[in-house]
């Protein structure tokens, strides 16, 4: 997930903070399911309990679930958004053929059915792709949801110039090259897609693509009525399929959902809400946020954690402290070394700055324990070919730095006594702490750090590091980023940031424009494989190859401390969703 993008409220606001975020009356539209997610075990409340069980499950219905957020939602158009968070919002009032299973940590990154009445139906090189509608779904205003609804919703994503934002290329790239979009071209038609009829979709791809079901369970892939398209406009009021509908909008304040009345549990299997209404409000001042989070005003934040200061008064209250999560995110924070700009087209200059590199005193500017743990390799623990404990570059016992090795590292890339170096950053949040620590660790070994400061902060990371001649005009040698997976695959998290087809002349997400033999053929592979251990093994050849690169400097994984009214049941974190709290299937204890 795109840092300026999906992940944009984890790394610019928790990078921050991540330490670093009334109704009455009974169910409505539908009934509340089961007390629980099926198949998940549940506990009383505990800390970090909400990371492997679902906490104080309940069938108690009722009341309104009141989430904070410090920033609104880049879009609630489901082809538009690619916030994390909003992500896991969408499951309040949109649906899809799959979905991500509800479930507690890294159960919920199966994928499951959703609006179909099984996974995908693929042949044998997973180039052609079939679905087949369940019966009764409808949209809150009582129409039958089609499969041409699916297709038009993905039409939708050809039409780069209005609908823009989310993770469109990962369709159009698979379905067509040369296809305009309905607007542009509203005569025209997506013939890689066909609909045989109300209930059956075809997708035929022009690649094999295993991870297909993950596609068809982000939002992107949402149906939408193309006589309620509103262009550009249409995130104001989507037509909710879930089992919410947006009451209310005020862009940058508050956002409200209500029952959908033509919600139908029997045919969802995913959610089970319990509340009647779901309300967000931005709050940009964290301190506000978090006084309003402890007062019992807000139930939980939606996008980030709470501040340092907040997560001492918390942990040293037991009680609070047992309503408090500090999960792995899936997010990591890296540097990414720039094997364009001399004299770092030297692979022994760039294994320089991985030796001499203190991870610990990044850890501390992030806050410490509760942001994250060091790491030695890029990938994420929730993502197959994870592997505790590997770090090709270990600085030191305590993380502090080789700097003997990176010593030996210059010698041998003719810079002995070091080089001057660009280091690319944001002049916001923690951007000029992290200039000044690797500015003065690097400096021991006499590599010579020069801020270069991103004249705007928005643009940082679409044309300014995203861009591979800005990069070269501006001799970029270093630049903090982060990162996370579209989708909890190896393909999924690779692709856009190591795959050689996807550096771009702008919006580039891979900085470094890595191209390795290597890397390239295992995600070709990946594409075509869905066995479990095959995948996991491509994942560690890809994430092997990357670090042999030197291209890519991980950090930190990150953690969020998250707190948690106590009031609210059936809440837990689910791993499918980036590990926030799985919304749409939280209830409340008072029923207020």
């Amino acid at each position: 997930m795109a840092i300026t993008r999906r992940a944009t409220q984890f790394a610019a606001l928790g990078a921050a903070t991540a330490l670093a975020l009334a109704a009455c009356g009974g169910s409505s539209g539908g009934g509340g399911g089961s007390a629980a997610p099926s198949g998940s075990s549940s506990s009383a409340s505990g800390f970090n309990a909400a990371a492997t069980s679902v906490v104080n499950a309940s069938s108690k219905t009722g009341g309104t679930l009141k989430l904070g957020a410090q920033s609104d939602c880049d879009s609630y158009d489901p082809a538009r958004t690619y916030y994390a968070y909003c992500w896991d919002l969408q499951r309040l009032f949109t649906r899809t053929l799959m979905a991500f299973k509800s479930a507690p940590g890294t159960e919920g990154t199966a994928v499951v059915p959703d609006m179909a009445t099984g996974p995908g139906e693929a042949n044998a090189d997973k180039t052609q792709w079939t679905y087949h509608l369940q019966p009764g779904l409808k949209y809150s205003d009582g129409s039958v949801i089609t499969t041409k609804d699916i297709k038009y919703g993905i039409e939708r994503l050809f039409a780069s110039d209005v609908i823009n934002g989310g993770p469109s290329s990962y369709y159009t790239s698979l379905l067509s090259d040369t296809y305009k979009g309905p607007y542009a071209d509203p005569t025209g038609d997506l013939t890689s897609v066909t609909t045989p009829d109300d209930n059956t979709i075809v997708f035929a791809l022009n690649k094999p693509f295993a991870d297909f079901d993950y596609l068809m369970a982000l939002p992107t892939s949402a149906p939408v009525p193309k006589a309620k398209d509103t262009k550009a406009d249409y995130g104001k009021m989507p037509m909710a399929s879930g089992p919410f509908m947006i009451s209310s909008f005020k862009a940058g304040q508050e956002t409200d959902w209500v029952r959908n009345p033509n919600w139908d549990q029997a045919t969802d299997k995913v959610r089970s809400p319990k509340v009647d209404k779901v309300s967000l409000v931005v709050i940009t001042d964290p301190a506000d946020a978090d006084k309003r989070l402890l007062s019992g005003a807000v139930d939980t934040f939606a996008d980030t954690g709470v501040q340092p200061e907040t997560i001492a008064q918390i942990v040293a209250d037991p009680t609070k402290k047992a309503n408090s999560d500090n999960p792995a995110t899936g997010f990591i924070r890296y540097d990414a070394v720039f094997q364009t700009v001399a004299p770092l087209d030297n692979k022994a200059c760039r294994q320089a700055i991985f030796y001499a590199f203190n991870k610990a005193a990044l850890l501390r500017i992030n806050g410490g324990a509760y942001a994250g743990d060091i790491t030695g390799s890029m990938v994420p623990t929730l993502i197959p070919g994870y592997e505790a404990g590997y770090d090709p570059y270990p600085n030191g016992a305590d993380h502090t730095g080789d700097l003997a090795m990176a010593k030996q590292k210059l010698i041998e890339c003719g810079q002995p006594n070091g080089f001057d170096l660009n280091y690319a950053y944001r002049n916001v949040g923690l951007g000029p702490k992290a200039l000044a620590s690797v500015s003065e660790n690097l400096g021991r070994v006499g590599i010579k750090v020069h801020g270069v400061v991103a004249s705007d902060p928005a643009s940082y990371y679409s044309t300014f590091i995203g861009s591979p001649s800005n990069i070269v005009k501006l001799k970029l040698g270093l630049a903090g980023a982060g990162w996370g997976a579209d989708f909890p695959t190896p393909y999924g998290f690779w692709q856009s940031i190591a795959n050689s087809n996807a550096i771009l002349p702008e919006g580039n997400s891979n900085y470094p424009s890595l191209k390795d033999a290597t890397v390239d053929s295992s995600l070709a592979a990946l594409t075509k494989e869905n066995d479990p251990a095959k995948v996991a093994d491509l994942g560690k050849t890809v994430d092997h190859a990357v670090m042999d690169a030197a291209v890519y400097l991980p950090f930190v994984l990150d953690k969020t401390f998250f707190y948690r009214n106590p009031r609210l049941t059936n809440i837990y974190l689910n791993g499918g969703v980036g590990n926030y709290y799985d919304y749409v299937n939280i209830g409340t204890s008072d029923g207020m």
